[in-house]
């Protein structure tokens, strides 16, 4: 019975670790712009040292995490 436990509880551990979403880091810089498409969440970062703005796909956590005007990726990170 103990067994059959452990090995319940190891494989709820490792289908939850699946489902972590993991998505490219973007530049460094300053949030000018938030974009929600259906369930998916971009981010849009004027680069701190000069350049074009780049959209780029986050976390609904990290979305929400990021104002416009705060410095990315410090307010993923706090």
């Amino acid at each position: 019975m103990r067994r059959l436990t452990l090995a319940l509880l190891a494989c709820s551990a490792l289908a939850l670790a699946g489902c972590a979403q993991d998505f490219d880091r973007g530049p460094d810089g300053t949030v000018s712009d938030k974009v929600k498409d259906g369930k998916k969440f971009y981010l849009v970062v004027d680069p701190a040292k000069g350049g074009d703005e780049k959209k780029f796909r986050v976390s609904k956590y990290d979305y929400h995490d990021c104002n416009r005007g705060s410095k990315y990726p410090k307010c993923v990170d706090d």
